[in-house]
């Protein structure tokens, strides 16, 4: 079989695209598929976007771009339609000039990766839904048209149409994967995988349909926002999308409010020489330090929200700092003002790219993010990637949503119950639990929604191992809100209060940090408030 990349074939709802990747995932082995392509390049007044169904590879006969379309097809004085299930009409694109201009826009792209030479491109058109091709115009060719018929033998028609189109290749074995991992819309990330959840670890790396639909999205269009629950891959996707700008040779900022992620994402993106990683108040900082700016000595919140952003514009007019790219990670930290701020370091360009990662449910700092925004491509993230199936479940039922998991098993999360405010020494017995289970102390984090608490376990050790920050050789200790945007293995989230502030909103984000494993210690009274035991295996 072929070695196919991209949406899955596996969803329930079958459609035009579907049927056209599963016939030609049966091409043999030495073939590669790559399904839902889009590609983005900075050349002169920055065009190049282009984006394709399919592209099929082949090392030595060459690469065929190959656009769908779905049910009957008409054509009336050169215009085109198509006719869905219910029988009704609807107006569509040419997909033969569609095919075309996508094969020209692709070479243009290689051209500029320096992989034109090795392989010529051809065009063909698929309509899953037809068994014959009747006369659409000129533009159409029954070599390089697919019907139904032709799908069920998906090896001559694909010869077929490398035959009409005189195809060759001369790619080697490097030259291929350089070529599939510039086009291929797949996202990696690395995690440390620990002893008794390294199951369930490994099988939260994979990446699903949704994400890799979303990352295609994101390739094609110019700015979008993309919202989603905790642990819905949103940070992976916003790295994903940064480093992908800088591919394609876009000066690119990525950057986030909470600290902690900020140093997080510096570490995760590789900072290239055309990637900046960095927290929101840091660059303002960072800039004006550049530009010799006075910053005051005491700075207030009212500085931090509305001056800050005017220093930053001012530093960056005076130090020349211009990028071609922003991607913003949690923006549902951000203000309306610091937004437009940003905005005025991308150079004179209209559709600079600018895309924003939010989780409304995170909201905690109440700046407005959302006030007037508006994306020409936005899409949500549905599915909790982050967390085990049994996490997931709390997590849902802690702000009584709708339950839409991995699917990754994986150990019950565990209430430790306490008769009143959780103390340190209660949440030093849960650790060391976890460090006789055979947990390693960089493998555990300790939230906690009281910053008194977090400062009293910082001064205590358990097993000869002393608790510190996050990033510190010892156990991390954080605050639940200096913690968003991370996660780990395990986690203990202590909740103080007899019910979670902010409307449980705490409380998600704390449980949600944890992959694998949750240990959660407060009242009876907050366990019933979270509705803990609500949403069971049945509920989904």
């Amino acid at each position: 079989m072929a070695r196919y990349i991209g949406l899955a074939v596996d969803e329930s709802e079958e459609n035009s695209e579907r049927l056209v990747a599963e016939s030609l995932r049966r091409l043999p082995g030495d073939w590669t598929v790559l399904h839902h392509v889009t590609w983005q390049c900075k050349r002169g007044g920055r065009q190049g976007d282009g984006e394709a169904d399919f592209v099929v590879i082949h090392p030595s006969k060459g690469i065929l771009v190959i656009e769908v379309k779905g049910g009957g097809i008409e054509v009336e004085a050169g215009r085109w339609f198509t006719i869905d299930r219910y029988g009704d009409r609807h107006s569509i694109k040419n997909p033969y000039d569609q095919a075309v201009s996508s094969k020209h826009v692709l070479l243009a792209w290689l051209r500029g990766h320096g992989l034109a030479t090795q392989a010529r491109i051809g065009h063909a058109v698929a309509f899953p839904h037809m068994q014959t091709l009747p006369n659409l115009g000129l533009s159409t060719n029954p070599e390089i048209s697919f019907c139904a018929p032709d799908l069920s033998n998906i090896e001559a028609a694909i010869a077929k149409c490398y035959v009409h189109w005189d195809l060759s290749a001369s790619l080697t074995r490097a030259d291929e994967e350089r070529l599939i991992a510039l086009l291929a819309p797949t996202v990696s990330v690395s995690n440390v995988l620990f002893s008794s959840s390294q199951k369930a670890e490994a099988d939260i790396l994979m990446l699903t349909a949704e994400q890799i639909e979303a990352f295609a999205g994101l390739r094609s269009n110019r700015g979008g926002l993309v919202t989603g629950g905790a642990g819905a891959g949103k940070t992976v996707l916003a790295i994903a999308r940064a480093q992908q700008l800088v591919k394609d040779g876009f000066r690119t900022l990525l950057v986030c409010f909470n600290e902690l992620l900020g140093s997080d994402l510096t570490a995760r993106a590789s900072n290239p020489p055309q990637l900046v990683a960095t927290t929101y108040h840091a660059l303002c900082l960072r800039e004006a330090a550049r530009a010799k700016i006075e910053i005051p000595r005491e700075r207030p919140s009212s500085w931090w929200e509305k001056d800050a952003p005017n220093l930053l514009i001012d530093a960056c007019a005076k130090n020349d700092t211009a990028f071609d790219a922003i991607v913003i990670d949690e923006g549902q930290d951000f203000s309306p003002l610091w937004f437009d701020s940003l905005r005025c370091l991308i150079e004179e360009q209209d559709d600079a790219p600018f895309f924003i990662f939010a989780d409304p449910l995170q909201d905690i700092w109440k700046r407005q993010w959302h006030k007037d925004l508006s994306h020409a491509f936005s899409y949500h993230l549905k599915r909790n990637m982050r967390n085990t199936h049994e996490i997931s479940l709390k997590v849902a039922s802690a702000i009584k949503s709708e339950y839409r998991g991995s699917g990754v098993t994986g150990p019950s999360p565990r209430w430790l119950a306490t008769k009143k405010e959780p103390t340190e020494a209660d949440v030093v017995d849960a650790v060391e639990q976890l460090l006789t289970e055979g947990f390693s102390a960089l493998s555990i984090a300790v939230l906690c929604d009281s910053p008194n608490l977090v400062f009293r376990l910082r001064e205590r050790t358990v097993k000869e191992t002393s608790f510190g920050k996050w990033g510190s050789r010892g156990i991390p200790v954080e605050t639940i809100a200096r913690f968003k945007g991370l996660e780990a293995q395990a986690v203990v989230l202590v909740l103080s209060g007899p019910e979670p502030s902010a409307a449980n909103v705490a409380a998600y984000i704390g449980m949600s940090r944890a992959r694998t494993v949750l240990f959660v210690l407060g009242t009876n009274s907050c366990q019933k408030h979270l509705n803990w035991s609500g949403l069971d295996s049945g509920d989904v």
